[in-house]
C-alpha cells in the first residue's frame, strides 16, 4: 500500500469538521473526494485543497438519498479506481428555529429528519463504501458520534442524541461485519466544537460557556481537534482499532 495514493471520501466535506479532516488526510498524501449539499462551499473547500496539491473531486451528495450515494460512489469509482477511507461529517442538530424543542412538543418530521442524515445517511455511506474497499482488503471508516450519546446532556436534544447513540451501536456490528475484510470502524464522540453548525443555536453562547468550564483543559474544541484523532484512526499503525468510541472532548466526559 506504501506506493498507492489513499483515496478520502469525507461527507459533509465542506465544511466545519469536514474541511478540517479534509485537510488533514490531504497532508498526509491521500487524494480527497467530498461530498456536501452547498455546491459553492464544495467549490470553496476545492480551491483550498488543490492550492494544497491535493487531487480533489466535489459531488453535490444528499446522504439520505440512495440514488444520490450511488451516483457519489459511481464518480469516485470512475475518477479513482478505488476508496480507501470513509469519514461520515454530514449531519445536523435537529434544531426547531435555532432551539431544541422537548419531547413533548417535537415534530415528527423533525425527529424524522434528525435521524434520516445523522443515522441512515451514515448507513448509506458506509454501506456504499464496503464493495470499494473489499476490493484491495483495507480501509478506514470514521463516523462522528457526539458526547450527547455518551452522557446526559439537557433537555430538547432527544432527536439528535438518538441519532448519535445509534451510531455507536452501528458502527460496533458494522466493525464486526467488515473486520476481516482488512476494514476498520470506529466512532469519534466529540464534545462541542466550534463550527457554523453549532453556533446556529439560539442558546449558542450560554452553552458554549458552560462547555468550557466543564472541561479539564478549559477551552473548547476546534475541528482540528477532531481531524487529528480522525487521521490517526486512517492510518496503518491503527489497524488493530475497531468498533471503538474515541472521546474527543477536553476532559469533560471521563468514562
Amino acid at each position: 500500500m506504501a506506493d498507492v495514493t489513499r483515496i478520502a471520501f469525507i461527507t459533509g466535506g465542506a465544511g466545519g469538521i469536514g474541511i478540517a479532516v479534509a485537510q488533514r488526510l490531504a497532508q498526509a498524501g491521500m487524494a480527497i473526494a467530498i461530498g456536501d449539499t452547498d455546491r459553492d462551499a464544495i467549490d470553496v473547500a476545492l480551491g483550498t485543497l488543490r492550492a494544497g496539491g491535493c487531487d480533489a473531486l466535489g459531488l453535490v451528495l444528499d446522504v439520505t438519498s440512495e440514488s444520490s450515494v450511488a451516483a457519489a460512489y459511481a464518480a469516485i469509482d470512475n475518477r479513482f479506481n478505488r476508496l480507501d477511507v470513509l469519514v461520515n461529517c454530514a449531519g445536523v442538530q435537529g434544531l426547531d428555529n435555532g432551539k431544541r424543542p422537548p419531547v413533548e412538543t417535537m415534530a415528527l418530521g423533525l425527529w424524522k429528519q434528525t435521524l434520516d442524515v445523522n443515522l441512515t445517511g451514515t448507513f448509506l455511506s458506509c454501506r456504499g463504501a464496503i464493495p470499494l474497499m473489499r476490493r484491495h482488503k483495507w480501509g478506514r471508516m470514521v463516523n462522528i458520534s457526539s458526547r450527547a450519546a455518551r452522557m446526559r446532556t439537557g433537555l430538547g436534544n432527544s432527536n439528535y442524541a438518538a441519532s448519535k447513540a445509534g451510531l455507536i451501536g452501528f458502527s460496533r456490528v458494522l466493525a464486526s461485519e467488515v473486520g476481516r475484510d482488512g476494514i476498520t470502524v470506529n466512532c469519534i464522540a466529540p464534545s462541542r466544537v466550534i463550527t457554523a453548525m453549532t453556533l446556529s443555536a439560539s442558546d449558542s453562547k450560554a452553552s458554549f460557556e458552560k462547555n468550557i468550564v466543564e472541561t479539564a483543559v478549559g477551552r473548547l474544541a476546534e475541528p482540528e481537534d477532531v481531524a487529528g484523532m480522525i487521521a490517526f484512526l486512517c492510518t496503518d499503525e491503527a489497524s488493530f482499532v475497531t468498533g471503538t468510541i474515541m472521546d474527543v472532548n477536553g476532559g469533560s466526559y471521563m468514562p
